[in-house]
């Protein structure tokens, strides 16, 4: 997709800023599609409907890749000349190895590891207790009331193998920028993005970007860790739905159920402040986003 489309797409509709920044991208379950810019441009993109363009291990999907990427940098360049930065003169080889190590200390933090265990265990499940498939293909000849049973079981395994990989990543991302989020909640500490209207109205040399930089680093981590939380208590909901819906497999489910219990505790602890964090849209009133 060109600039030119994407640009043009961002003027065509009133969306929603940021939409995309902290949501579980289950786009197929979302009621604000119309409004997330990023859900836009992949539908607008007919690349996407292409299987291999989806596929890590395929070359077109770096092809694509590398076009989205050529795109963005010709917008930034136009970006940066328009409010007079010059690109060229910033150094942050020592920033991104700051971030780099920030990273693998994020991954290397106990909740994360705990969340990893997690997705593992969630993967051994399924091969051990859905070896054949046998509950999640519908057969020909079923009653109505065995298609609802049907129903019943296939939703939560559905949310469970969403939310299996994504409560890892999100926390990893929560903690890498975590430095600057004190385990103590700070009840002045507006998490949303509104901070940043306070400084349009002032000069440069008046701002202190030090510190816009260290709240918004405490906003991400809070915003992602949010992510995190909702992804695990829907994962507690499937899991217990699952169980009553599979009784003869409840004894193997309620591992499964600790586990989460554990991880909700862990990242609820290390994150006092996370469901104060407002997410742009989905934690809104609707009626604040109707043009």
């Amino acid at each position: 997709m060109s600039k030119r489309d994407l640009l043009k797409i961002a003027d065509e509709r009133d969306f929603i800023s940021g939409i995309y920044n902290y949501c579980d991208r289950w786009c197929e379950r979302c009621a604000f599609t119309s409004r997330c810019f990023l859900y836009a441009t992949e539908q607008a993109d007919p690349d996407l409907d292409n299987p291999e363009v989806r596929d890590i291990n395929n070359e077109k999907f770096w092809r694509k890749l590398e076009s989205i990427f050529r795109d963005t940098a010709e917008l930034i360049a136009e970006w940066a000349a328009e409010n007079n930065v010059d690109l060229e003169s910033i150094d942050v080889s020592e920033e991104m190895a700051e971030r780099e190590r920030e990273l693998e200390k994020a991954e290397q933090n106990e909740l994360s590891q705990a969340a990893h265990r997690y997705a593992t265990n969630v993967e051994n499940w399924f091969r051990e207790e859905l070896a054949n498939n046998e509950i999640v293909h519908h057969d020909a000849g079923k009653t109505s009331e065995e298609d609802y049973q049907q129903f019943e079981i296939e939703d939560p395994l559905e949310i469970i193998r969403w939310y299996q990989f994504l409560i890892t990543v999100k926390l990893v991302r929560a903690l890498s920028g975590a430095s600057e989020t004190s385990e103590e909640p700070d009840d002045d500490d507006d998490l949303s993005m509104d901070f940043l209207s306070g400084f349009e109205t002032m000069d440069d040399d008046e701002v202190d970007y030090d510190e816009v930089i260290a709240r918004t680093a405490r906003m991400d981590a809070n915003g992602s860790a949010k992510v995190a939380l909702v992804a695990i208590d829907r994962s507690i909901g499937a899991w217990r739905a699952l169980q009553i819906s599979l009784p003869e497999k409840s004894d193997t489910i309620k591992p499964m159920l600790i586990e989460l219990g554990a991880l909700h505790s862990a990242a609820e602890a290390r994150f006092p402040r996370a469901r104060d964090f407002i997410r742009p849209g989905l934690d809104e009133s609707l009626s604040d986003f109707v043009s």
